[in-house]
């Protein structure tokens, strides 16, 4: 995926902040992520512990360097607090999207607000042409979401995922340039956000 600049892009939207991680963030990323909150998510074991969330939370900035991938902390912009993470990843053209939020955070719409500023971004500044999310078939709030992201339900992958000793079904979405640009047509306010800091497109040598 393409760097977008030569710093972490710091993006604001309506009522939250997305910014890069810090060590200052691990023992509240480790107090987030609870049985429940780990539960939906295919690739985290509970219990979390701090060491977890440092070697996760150390893994940013290379991904960056190396490949452009954002990892963002997404923190309530009036009380400075950390709600829970949007990230963004893959080839120039295509990427995959996931996030979680802390329990506190459920059911305000972050995760949709949060999605549709990264959504916005990766195909304004990224030229990103297709990205992709999905969760776990039970997870029916994270499908309300992707959805109000503008991503349309593309398949279910029945038994596919294994959690905790359990299969369950995968549902896979997509949203692409032209969905963009008619959810956006339909509803500029919806993906509106800003750039905290101007973006400084990378020379040819970074």
């Amino acid at each position: 995926m393409k760097k977008v600049c030569s710093h972490f892009p710091v993006l604001l939207s309506a009522r939250l902040r997305l910014r890069p991680f810090t060590m200052a963030d691990v023992p509240r990323v480790a107090e987030l992520m609870d049985d429940t909150v780990a539960s939906t998510l295919v690739a985290v074991t509970s219990p979390y512990t701090q060491d977890m969330a440092r070697r996760w939370i150390d893994k940013h900035a290379p991904g960056y360097e190396a490949s452009g991938a954002l990892s963002f902390a997404v923190e309530e912009r009036g009380s400075g607090e950390l709600a829970g993470f949007v990230g963004i990843g893959g080839s120039d053209t295509r990427a995959g999207m996931g996030y979680w939020y802390g329990q506190p955070y459920w059911g305000r719409g972050y995760a949709t607000e949060a999605g549709r500023a990264v959504v916005c971004f990766a195909f304004e500044e990224l030229e990103i042409q297709q990205i992709s999310a999905s969760h776990l078939r039970d997870n029916l709030q994270s499908g309300r979401a992707l959805q109000k992201m503008g991503m349309k339900y593309v398949r279910t992958h029945p038994h596919f995922v294994p959690k905790w000793d359990v299969y369950h079904d995968k549902e896979e979405y997509v949203v692409t340039r032209p969905d963009f640009e008619q959810a956006c047509a339909d509803d500029p306010a919806a993906f509106a956000y800003e750039c905290s800091d101007p973006i400084e497109k990378p020379t040819e040598t970074e």
